[in-house]
């Protein structure tokens, strides 16, 4: 390894770079300057730039080293099978390149070549045993091919040996969690969060995985952790107003909606924790939380759970007569079914809406259109839509 690629794989970029200039100032066709500057353009994102500078390194001669690069960009690119190719040329040059088996097996993966890849994965793994992105790497893929309680014990191989490496705790506490495990899956997470003190993406899993254990506690903290450590990011700032809402907390999250709100900061979930709100004051604010909902449709276009729980609103607001707002509810979750067909809640709310109306014809179709999704059959939703068939079969 040259001293260019050293202070690369140090992590000093910019001495690299200028290193790299005042090569090519005195010697523009310097190969090993043209390399990194290359492998520079390619962390910056200048695909078109990078390709250049490989094509004036390559008319020195190619060499292992222009070959990884080659194989890099075409991976990049999403040529998979160029890339593949790539790397096997230079292992054809140097059949120790660890880098060259490494890449040959993330190629392979994504062809769905599982086999092949764990091969060439484990290869690099043997030839750098202390790249510990290669074998973080090939704990995945083991995971992939159905070799659990191997991948398992490579990632947490990882944790011991880099216990500052964020994604393997991230990949251990997901493989656990399939596994039905979250108690452990939580543990990991808790593991990584020692060793990385608020680190937002292991505070965000905790969170979800607390929830999911209906440990509300935990999920507060870590939600509150994680809104502290990014206090402009909606989505971290929604989680904990919806669990502030879960501990009955309902002027405290006012009051967090509100002061983002001041702040330039909203999202869909925000606007629907604040209609949830403005629905809990005493006497509900009503007209407030419809304005809440319709502004989360508008900052989302795309979204349909703020467009879902307006029509849910609408379909529990007491009305004289009864039947006031419902033409506006199924227009609503017509709108939510419309953004998201695939979903069943908005399918049985608004099966639910068209049989309050009298419409039993259309609410037949719906119930029986979610009824056709893959639900399970313990699920909320599928019972409450099983009731609903039920009764517009004796009507």
């Amino acid at each position: 390894m040259n001293s260019l690629e050293t202070l690369l794989a140090a992590g000093q970029l910019a001495q690299a770079k200028a290193e790299a200039e005042k090569l090519l100032a005195k010697n523009p066709a310097h190969r090993d300057a043209l390399v990194v500057m290359t492998k520079l353009s390619l962390v910056e994102g200048k695909l078109p730039q990078a390709e250049a500078l490989l094509a004036k390194a390559e008319a020195q001669g190619a060499t292992p080293e222009t070959g990884l690069v080659r194989a890099n960009i075409a991976a990049q690119k999403g040529q998979l099978v160029a890339a593949l190719n790539a790397y096997q040329a230079v292992l054809a040059q140097d059949p120790n390149r660890a880098e060259a088996h490494f890449g040959r097996g993330m190629m392979l993966i994504k062809q769905d070549k599982a086999p092949q890849a764990l091969e060439a994965l484990t290869h690099a793994v043997k030839l750098q045993p202390q790249q510990d992105v290669f074998r973080y790497r090939l704990g995945q893929v083991q995971l992939e091919a159905g070799k659990t309680e191997e991948g398992l014990a490579t990632l947490r191989e990882v944790i011991t040996r880099q216990p500052r490496f964020v994604p393997a705790y991230l990949s251990l506490s997901h493989a656990l969690s399939s596994q039905e495990k979250l108690v452990d899956a939580r543990r990991v997470l808790e593991q990584g969060l020692k060793a990385v003190p608020n680190q937002p993406r292991l505070l965000a899993s905790v969170t979800v995985l607390s929830m999911a254990l209906r440990d509300l506690r935990t999920s507060y903290q870590a939600a509150s952790a994680l809104a502290a450590s990014r206090p402009k990011d909606a989505d971290a700032q929604a989680n904990l107003a919806q669990l502030m809402l879960a501990r009955g907390q309902i002027e405290q999250a006012r009051h967090l909606c509100q002061t983002m709100a001041s702040l330039g900061v909203t999202s869909e979930s925000l606007k629907m924790a604040e209609a949830t709100c403005f629905e809990s004051q005493e006497p509900p604010a009503y007209d407030k939380a419809i304005a809440a909902y319709e502004q989360g449709m508008g900052i989302s276009p795309d979204g349909w759970r703020a467009a879902n729980n307006l029509g849910q609103l609408l379909l529990r607001i007491p009305a004289e007569p009864a039947n006031t707002h419902l033409p506006r509810a199924v227009t609503v979750l017509e709108e939510a079914t419309r953004r998201a067909p695939e979903r069943p809640e908005p399918l049985l709310n608004l099966a639910l809406a068209q049989a309050r109306l009298g419409q039993e014809k259309k609410a037949k179709e719906l119930v029986q259109k979610v009824l056709a999704m893959p639900l399970a059959e313990d699920t909320d939703i599928y019972q409450e839509a099983t009731r609903l068939s039920q009764a517009l079969a004796k009507a």
